[in-house]
């Protein structure tokens, strides 16, 4: 099987309006795949996590504004945006290894592109964040703090960063269920678009 960073999606699928979504299988992950959602808002489309795609699935997003990476690691075709289509990509500050300079870093209350709201969620590491973004839906991405396995099983703690406190990411679950949202959109794993709130609080009634 083909790498992830060899994969392309071959097409993309409307989740909302204005909401697209795109998927790879990663056999890295132990029955997980790999997720990318965009959002059309007044800076152009909107990426979160992006996955590479096909030239061809590419054509519905004319105007790529902003790239958004919720973590280091997941750069994924990030870099290639930027280049093809002029995208500003925007990383959580002291992100770790990063294969060029993004445009722009955030922390949680630096003001985004697109009406989105940085939220600092460690977990997987330390410089994770989730985006939230009002609207109809209101949608939350919540990168990796928390994953589902294929077979729209139930949402679970990605495991903890094993240098940090091992309850942190019970913790920034908390923090999340302050918010009001529609969508909870994972990074691996797909999307919850009914009673998401209740699927992530949910995370919390089980071991971690």
């Amino acid at each position: 099987m083909e790498s992830v960073r060899e994969q392309r999606a071959q097409r993309t699928k409307q989740i909302a309006p204005k909401m697209e979504h795109w998927w790879l299988d990663d056999e890295r992950l132990d029955g997980a795949r790999s997720d990318s959602y965009s959002l059309y808002t007044r800076s152009g489309f909107v990426f979160v996590d992006p996955l590479p795609m096909t030239y061809a699935a590419a054509d519905r997003f004319p105007s790529i504004g902003v790239v958004f990476l919720t973590r280091a690691c997941h750069q994924r075709a990030c870099w290639r945006y930027q280049y093809e289509h002029a995208a500003r990509v925007l990383a959580p500050r002291g992100s770790p290894g990063l294969q060029t300079e993004p445009d722009q870093h955030y922390v949680e209350g630096t003001q985004l592109p697109g009406d989105f709201r940085a939220i600092h969620t460690p977990g997987p590491e330390y410089n994770h964040y989730s985006l939230f973004r009002p609207g109809e839906p209101s949608v939350l991405f919540v990168g990796e703090l928390v994953r589902r396995r294929i077979g729209e099983g139930p949402v679970e703690l990605t495991p903890v960063d094993p240098l940090l406190d091992p309850e942190i990411g019970r913790r920034s679950v908390e923090k999340l269920l302050d918010l009001d949202f529609d969508m909870l959109c994972l990074s691996h794993g797909g999307y919850v678009d009914f009673e998401a709130k209740l699927a992530l609080a949910d995370v919390l009634e089980r071991p971690a």
